[in-house]
């Protein structure tokens, strides 16, 4: 049996204990790997220009990391790609550092990537666990999360599974590598929109996944904003929305419209007779829209959060508008700038 090379590169910003725990899963994963394939790896962490990070004691899986330290904040999107650069070996994985994997997901991810037929990315389906006690993370858990329900094995997908995946060092170089978009992100889309191009196909599969701290409610919406002005490009270039279970989907943008119109509509009409009749009109629209999320969140969450949706559903969706109009400006500022 031919023994498979990969590095493991870990994107960090100031990780905290978070990354003993996505350490611990590692090793795990490589433990379950090591008993079905013979393996050569190594880790690479990147600080980002964080404060020092402690990557414990376990001297096994110690001999096999390598911390590197940038001087300065660059993103998520230059950590990876930095840990490219210097990686040893042809296969990438890339598991940012508050992630939990299962034991499987190493070896099922390796598997399946030499299983399915032109493969540009293989990442897993999240789980519904959060490790994050605040309660309003069980919403944004919910609401990312939400899309891969109906999904038995496998499912192609309009983005790279940036925060777990596996890809050919040589393909994604080939593809251009990973770009870096300032503070929330988004080279997901880009990326996955680049992979497509080249006639490769991202997949998800449901035979491993992952668990996380989820953002709260305050914090998602403020990422929600940066990333909605950084996506606005990546939208006008490839001029179709992602695929069921991403980040920007016709359905969540139809829903972020009708809560626009609830919005001019409670400016245009506050003093007329009307704006009863159209407020809940848009109010009932915007909720048919969102039913199927809603019937998720009933299904596969506690009680309180589908009550807590209902509210979490406006304000994620008024975060994509303020977004949407800083990513606007953002756009005829730079086509100002070039002429």
């Amino acid at each position: 049996m031919s023994k498979f090379k990969f590095s493991i590169i870990i994107p960090a910003y100031n990780p905290g204990y978070k990354i003993h725990e996505c350490l611990n899963s590692i090793k795990k994963s490589i433990n379950f790997f090591k008993n079905k394939n013979k393996i050569i790896y190594e880790i690479l962490i990147i600080n980002d220009g964080g404060n020092k990070i402690n990557i414990g004691s376990d001297n096994k899986l110690k001999k096999k990391i390598k911390l590197i330290n940038l001087k300065k904040n660059r993103g998520v999107g230059f950590a990876r790609q930095y840990g490219t650069k210097i990686s040893k070996y042809s296969f990438l994985f890339f598991i940012d550092s508050d992630l939990i994997i299962r034991s499987n997901t190493l070896y099922i991810l390796y598997k399946h990537f030499n299983k399915l037929k032109n493969v540009g990315s293989i990442g897993p389906i999240q789980d519904y666990k959060n490790f994050n006690k605040d309660f309003s993370s069980n919403f944004v858990c919910a609401k990312s999360c939400y899309g891969f329900e109906q999904i038995r094995d496998y499912v192609k997908f309009s983005a790279i599974r940036s925060e777990c995946c596996l890809i050919n060092k040589n393909f994604l170089n080939f593809v251009g590598g990973w770009k870096f978009f300032p503070n929330a992100g988004g080279e997901e889309f880009e990326l996955g929109n680049r992979i497509i191009k080249y006639g490769k196909i991202n997949y998800l599969t449901k035979r491993t996944s992952y668990s996380t701290y989820w953002d709260n409610i305050f914090n998602r919406s403020r990422n929600i904003i940066l990333r909605t002005s950084n996506y606005l490009p990546v939208f006008l270039s490839k001029k179709k929305f992602e695929s069921k279970g991403a980040f920007a989907t016709f359905n969540q943008a139809s829903s972020a419209f009708i809560t626009l119109m609830i919005i001019i509509s409670c400016i245009l009409f506050i003093k007329t007779s009307f704006l009863k009749i159209i407020f809940v009109n848009l109010f009932l629209l915007n909720l048919l829209i969102e039913l199927k999320f809603l019937i998720f969140v009933q299904k596969y969450f506690e009680k309180k959060t589908f009550f807590f949706s209902f509210l979490g559903i406006f304000v994620i969706n008024f975060s994509i508008i303020i977004g949407f109009i800083l990513g606007i400006f953002q756009l005829l500022n730079s086509s100002k700038f070039h002429k």
